[in-house]
This record gives C-alpha cells, sequence and structure tokens, in this order.
C-alpha cells in the first residue's frame, strides 16, 4: 500500500477521538477499514463487553491461536472541579508529564457529547518571576482549563461541563511537511494511531495471501486480530480479552521510542531503521518470552528484513501485560515514533507499512 493510501486510513481513524473508556467513536472507525478490507469474506467483526474491537481468521488447526493487539485509546485528562471563576482543575487520564502541557489546547466532551474548547492555563512569562521561570517540575494540580465561562454556573448551564468530563488533546494530523514529504507524519494520539493503522494494513494483507477460498487461514492458527481497548490506563483491555479467548501468543505493536535527545534514556532507534522488536520493558519488570523473541528476530534476518533491537524504561504495554499475569508468550514490536506522550507526536508511514510487513512474513512461515 502507499504512503496516500496509509494517510488516508490513519486519518480517518484519528478523526474520531478516544480518551480511555471511550473508545467506540473510533472503533467504529476502525471497524469501516476493517470492514472494507474483508467485504463479501463473511468474516464478523465483533465488540466485547469492555469495548474491544476484532476479527477472528480460523486455521486449519483450531488448537492453536496468536491474537495481535494494537490499542485504541489516548492520553488526556478528566475534569476533576468546576472553580467559582468557571476555570476547570482536572486529573490525568493516561500517564504523561505536565512540562508540555502550558497553553496546549484541549477538547472536552461535555453533557451533549459535544466537543468544547479549552486551553491549560499557566502564568505567562511576563508575569512570572525569574525564580519561578526555572521551576521544572510541574503537576496537573498546579494548572487549570480555561474555557471562557465568566463562573461556575456558566461554565455548567452554557458549557454544559460537569465533574467526571473527559477531555483529549487538540491538534492536526497530516503530513509534517507535504510539499517536500510523503512520509513524515505530526499529530496527536500517535500513540498508538500508527499501530491501529498497522492492524488495518496486516488484516488486508491476511486477507490478500493467507486466506483460501472459503476464507479462512493457510496456517495452523487461528489469528485474532484486536484493537484493544483501555490500555493507557493499565493495558485493561486486552488482558480482558486474553482471559476470555483461548490464546498461545501475543504478539502486541505499540512505538518504538526515537530518544536521541539530551537526558533521554534509550536504545538508539532511528526514526526510518525499521520496526522495533522489544527484549524487555518498564523498568526490568516486564521481561519479554526469549524464544518468541529470538524466533522473530532469527526470521527477519534470515529474509533479510530490516529491524532494530529495543528496551524500553519507561512504559509497559499489553503484550507485558498478558504475559506478565496470563504467562502467554509475548512480543512487542514498536513502530518507531518521536515525542511520545506529546502533542504533537511524529512519526512515518513507510514504517507502519514495513511492520506490517514484517508481521505478516512471521505469520506466513509458522508451522
Amino acid at each position: 500500500m502507499d504512503n496516500a493510501e496509509i494517510l488516508k486510513i490513519i486519518k480517518k481513524i484519528a478523526f474520531k477521538r478516544a480518551p480511555s473508556g471511550l473508545e467506540k467513536s473510533r472503533g467504529n472507525a476502525f471497524r469501516d477499514e476493517i470492514e472494507k478490507v474483508l467485504e463479501g469474506k463473511n468474516i464478523p467483526f465483533k465488540v466485547d463487553n469492555l469495548g474491544n474491537h476484532y476479527v477472528k481468521f480460523k486455521g486449519t488447526n483450531k488448537k492453536r491461536s496468536l491474537a495481535i493487539f494494537a490499542h485504541l485509546d489516548e492520553i488526556g485528562g478528566t475534569i476533576r472541579r468546576i472553580k467559582k471563576n468557571g476555570r476547570l482543575e482536572f486529573s490525568k487520564r493516561g500517564g504523561y508529564e505536565c512540562r508540555w502541557l502550558v497553553s496546549k489546547k484541549v477538547q472536552i466532551l461535555n453533557k451533549d457529547s459535544e466537543w468544547v474548547n479549552g486551553v491549560i492555563a499557566g502564568r505567562s512569562t511576563h508575569s512570572t518571576p525569574e525564580k519561578l521561570r526555572v521551576k521544572e517540575k510541574i503537576d496537573e494540580y498546579d494548572l487549570e482549563i480555561y474555557i471562557g465561562a465568566s463562573n461556575k454556573n456558566d461554565a455548567i448551564e452554557s458549557y454544559k461541563i460537569h465533574v467526571g468530563a473527559p477531555f483529549v488533546f487538540s491538534g492536526e494530523f497530516d503530513l509534517l511537511n507535504p510539499e517536500i514529504s510523503d512520509d513524515i507524519i505530526s499529530g496527536y494520539s500517535m500513540d498508538n494511531l500508527v499501530a491501529l493503522t498497522c492492524l488495518v494494513l496486516i488484516t488486508q494483507k491476511i486477507n490478500e495471501s493467507l486466506l483460501n477460498d472459503f476464507g479462512n487461514l493457510k496456517i495452523p492458527y487461528d489469528i485474532y486480530v484486536v484493537a484493544t481497548a483501555r490500555e493507557e490506563i493499565g493495558t485493561e483491555g486486552a488482558l480482558y480479552f486474553a482471559r476470555n479467548n483461548s490464546i498461545d501468543q501475543v504478539i502486541a505493536i505499540d512505538i518504538g521510542l526515537v530518544a536521541d535527545f539530551s537526558g533521554s534514556v534509550g536504545s538508539g532507534i532511528e526514526l526510518k531503521g525499521g520496526p522495533v522488536i522489544v527484549w524487555q520493558e518498564l523498568r526490568g519488570m516486564g521481561v519479554f518470552d526469549y524464544d518468541l523473541i529470538n524466533n522473530l528476530v532469527e526470521f527477519a534476518e534470515k529474509n533479510d528484513i530490516k529491524y532494530q533491537d529495543g528496551v524500553v524504561e519507561f512504559y509497559g504495554s499489553d503484550a507485558g501485560k498478558v504475559q506478565k499475569w496470563l504467562g502467554i508468550p509475548s512480543v512487542l514490536i514498536g513502530i518507531p515514533s518521536m515525542f511520545s506522550h506529546n502533542v504533537p507526536e511524529i512519526s512515518t508511514l513507510s514504517e507502519i507499512e514495513a511492520t506490517a510487513n514484517l508481521i505478516l512474513q512471521y505469520l506466513k512461515s509458522m508451522k
């Protein structure tokens, strides 16, 4: 699939916002793309009780199965208090630092299910003493959101804001410099829009090269393609899905951290260096299945498929959760991305395609 087609898919999915626990709208956009790929195949698209969206491909041996995960939800926040002056205090929804939040625009989902614009308020440099300008640590309790309301009643009655309302970070999603490059993309929720789009591409490739005339796989595994819910707040969807379906192996797709900046901790990942095969995550508390990873690495090298090795210190994944808590052998594959959990983030369309190709070729080799 060329870059223009991939960009069209990712922008359609990105247009539907998905704070953790409210993934339905983005899930429906994902569903539309999957159903286009599988039109006429009589393969049902399903949604479980926790909001995981998925399809199941039946293999030649129904005793073995593999799940491919990518999550639907994005970081954001929750309105915690409406102040007398109409400004809004908030809590995080998902994990991120607050250094970059001042003056960021947000969208708040109000009682009428409409998005209300707001700006995260912070002191202007023109009104901040020098000793406070060098303060490094900022948390959400230092900040508030301005929506234009004159008082608390105005925020409630006119803007329909309530305590508990979710918000996401605003922004544009498109090519960074379309006149120069048709590959580098910039936008919010890159974690995990690149991976969701990769699932669509994998589904297309499965449809084109792994299904027989009856709509069944040519390999001895059932394959679940799953867009999981609630990853950002504890990888809840993946754990729920794996507990309620018979799964022998997991491949999770997420972002591979390009962290080549002063003070960063990383693995030397390059933006266009190939898919990232992650060996360990979560400060050493998440060690992936060695044999499964080694098989994937050996396969990539044997078939001259470009890849990068990686270790991630400061995040946990769907793959890590199901292996740690359910004992299911798992591997994490990252699509190289910069500025993760900030807005905007950066990634590339070509690495989405490369990751889909690596996973497809691996699936085709399974016996």
